[in-house]
């Protein structure tokens, strides 16, 4: 009987020891070996997700005639580095672009605006003052339009469309992105737009290709 005690006893003196190791071996392990490890969803790091929507304004030309652009913007910012959102501008000074013999001998204001997909990639974020690597990839319209004031009492006007043309758009930037509070940012910078593709009567294919001036505030959760 002596025997199988003192067995016995030998037997069960590295279980405690074992038990340790076992709880050792959880802490510093996934919470399941069998759990699936992925890129978005990591434990030693998980994605944090903000979101962004603001004004923007742009100074640009076309064959040497001022351009004044105004939009907006909108995004989902995931892990403070990159923005995936919609982008969208609009010509606001049409007065400016009159166009002389387009259709007929007819001359037109030109209309229209652009927008799509936008993509941004920040070098540190969460510094007072960083860099912004914005592009716009989407597409646009352009319309030649007579419009002609007539004189009566309820101003009324009428005009005719003389054409226009959708096109393709790719827009590549930079901008210095500054921190002004914990909600809200100033955007200021450069971007090239491209449209390879534009055709409308008696008009350059590179009529609206060039740089702009941009300026835009961010509101959001950053």
């Amino acid at each position: 009987m002596k025997k199988a005690i003192f067995i016995f006893l030998l037997m069960a003196l590295p279980i405690p020891f074992i038990m340790g190791q076992t709880d050792s071996t959880k802490a510093v392990s996934p919470k399941s070996m069998g759990e699936i490890k992925t890129l978005f969803n990591r434990d030693d790091h998980p994605i944090k997700v903000g979101f962004v929507v603001g004004p923007d304004a742009a100074f640009t030309q076309f064959k040497g005639r001022d351009v004044f652009l105004l939009g907006m913007s909108m995004g989902v910012i995931l892990d403070h580095f990159f923005t995936v959102g919609l982008a969208g501008y609009g010509i606001i000074n049409p007065g400016n672009l009159w166009y002389d013999n387009i259709k007929d001998g007819k001359g037109g204001y030109l209309y229209g605006g652009y927008g799509g997909l936008k993509l941004e990639f920040r070098v540190l974020p969460k510094s007072p003052v960083h860099l912004n690597f914005p592009i716009l990839i989407g597409g646009g319209g352009l319309v030649y339009n007579d419009w002609k004031w007539q004189n009566n009492n309820d101003n009324n006007h009428s005009g005719e469309s003389l054409d226009w043309d959708g096109f393709f758009v790719v827009e590549p930037g930079v901008m210095m992105e500054l921190n002004l509070l914990k909600f809200m940012r100033l955007d200021v910078g450069v971007s090239y737009r491209y449209t390879p593709d534009l055709n409308l009567m008696n008009t350059s294919s590179g009529l609206i290709n060039n740089f702009n001036a941009n300026i835009g505030l961010r509101f959001g959760k950053f």
